[in-house]
């Protein structure tokens, strides 16, 4: 994504007619410790559309990432979302967050006591069982949205449901990545146990700005 957005600006395709839309597939390398089932080189299938605030994108990208992996042969996909709000309305959910967590962080693992004053909303995604349960009784980010985040929110919902698509709202999905606004979702196929997701993303508002560009969704 952050490449895309980078080649979207230094080539200045703001200009052209958005929402401005591509695919790319192929080897792709993160600066990661490898570990089972995620290693330094991996091949991924992505899209990005940029240059619209409107929900109908979000359902767009999701219901297109569900059809490719059904003509793959994948049937037994479960679909999960949430939304991880905006500049607006997560400021209050950070504090509730580190108010929550700190009685209990030294029990969780290093990961997660770095992460509580840098990102607290990354504490929700912890793997290691006993983060897990903690992180079970935390505050809820729907709790906290602001009026404009609810209703994208409800939109996205709204469109889904129409076109049939089954989901299940996690409130603890955060999907990792600090430039997510709103919208995020993961598809898991349930076959693979406990490595089952097959496929992410999230809505990126403050991107295109923050590498240079201009201010659009």
């Amino acid at each position: 994504t952050a490449s895309v957005v980078r080649s979207f600006v230094e080539n200045k395709l703001y200009g052209e007619t958005l929402p401005f839309k591509v695919f790319y597939i192929g080897p792709m390398f993160r600066y990661d410790r490898p570990q089972a089932g995620r290693l330094r080189q991996f091949h991924q299938f992505g899209i990005e559309a940029i240059g619209s605030n409107a929900a109908l994108i979000d359902a767009e990208c999701i219901m297109l990432a569900i059809t490719v992996l059904k003509k793959l042969g994948l049937k037994d996909l479960k679909l999960k979302i949430n939304s991880v709000g905006c500049p607006t309305c997560r400021p209050k959910y950070r504090k509730a967050l580190q108010d929550y967590f700190r009685p209990h962080i030294t029990e969780m693992c290093e990961d997660c006591q770095a992460r509580i004053d840098k990102n607290p909303m990354r504490l929700l995604d912890c793997k290691v069982e006993t983060c897990k349960k903690i992180a079970a009784g935390a505050p809820k980010i729907t709790d906290y949205l602001c009026e404009e985040c609810q209703a994208h929110f409800a939109k996205v919902k709204e469109l889904l449901t129409a076109a049939g698509v089954e989901y299940e709202v996690d409130s603890n999905l955060v999907r990792g990545l600090d430039y997510y606004t709103k919208t995020a979702f993961e598809i898991q196929y349930t076959p693979l146990g406990a490595q089952s997701a097959v496929a992410g993303g999230g809505r990126y508002d403050g991107l295109v700005e923050e590498i240079g560009g201009p201010a659009m969704s």
